[in-house]
């Protein structure tokens, strides 16, 4: 199920992204206050049944012209304005919510300083806008996002309890592979755990096997479901079967991807 809007169509038919930090900050500033920018949906899928289980959401950004902006590169030439990073943030939560197609999970990646530059309570506006969509039929699942070479253990336990509390389920990537710390307090209290295959292929095969297998016997026993993405081929697929893990995400199932307006 596809659903295009013109905005969409001219940037797709670009192909070449830019650099967003290449632009002059009034064309950054278009793109923000003119909210040019869209929603993809990709498939989550259970390993042994094959079931669509739900949807992670990214965000797509295209300028004036229609040329496409990568998403990281947004958040990087935002790191030094907050309250316009926030600003983006939170409209882009906004629409990828509103506009889910689909059923089942919902997951939005969320980063960290973004949160917190909502303030630090309970009167956080990502907080009010997830408790409206709380214990719904779709199940919002938020995935924490923080700077590479940035990770901080105290506020990212800091915004789990935040988001259970308003009764949003937690997802945490790439936790004991790619972080640079691991928080055994935030693995606990986590409803998912992510980890990409990309970054198990920087590891040796007797490397890789072994986080795997920790990470899916802990998890496990903790109740806590797992998830490895960037899934694109059979062998793949089967090699996730074989590990034990729970649910799968990547290219091999791109026909099941969803586009919002």
């Amino acid at each position: 199920m596809n659903a295009f809007n013109r905005s969409e169509i001219g940037a797709l038919m670009q192909g070449r992204e830019v650099e967003p930090a290449l632009l002059m900050p009034t064309e950054l500033l278009d793109v923000i206050m003119e909210r040019r920018f869209g929603s993809s949906y990709h498939p989550i899928v259970d390993v042994q049944s094959g079931e669509l289980l739900g949807y992670q959401a990214s965000a797509n950004f295209w300028t004036r012209d229609y040329r496409p902006l990568p998403m990281d590169g947004m958040q990087e030439s935002l790191r030094s304005n907050p309250l316009l990073q926030f600003h983006l943030e939170l409209q882009v939560k906004q629409q990828q919510i509103s506009r889910f197609p689909g059923s089942g999970w919902l997951m939005l990646d969320l980063d960290l300083d973004s949160f917190f530059a909502g303030g630090e309570d309970e009167r956080n506006p990502f907080l009010h806008m997830f408790r409206e969509h709380a214990w719904s039929e779709r199940e919002l699942m938020i995935n924490i996002v923080e700077q590479p070479g940035h990770a901080d253990a105290y506020r990212s336990q800091q915004m789990i309890a935040l988001l259970q509390q308003s009764g949003t389920a937690v997802a945490l990537e790439d936790i004991g592979i790619r972080w640079g710390m691991f928080s055994l307090s935030a693995f606990m209290d986590a409803s998912v755990i992510k980890f990409s295959s990309l970054s198990l292929r920087s590891l040796d095969m007797k490397a890789a096997q072994a986080t795997v297998e920790w990470l899916v016997s802990a998890a496990r026993k903790l109740g806590v479901q797992t998830i490895m993405s960037n899934v694109d081929s059979c062998a793949a697929l089967d090699w996730a079967r074989r590990m034990g893990i729970d649910c799968v995400q990547g290219s091999l199932f791109a026909k099941q991807k969803l586009q919002a307006r």
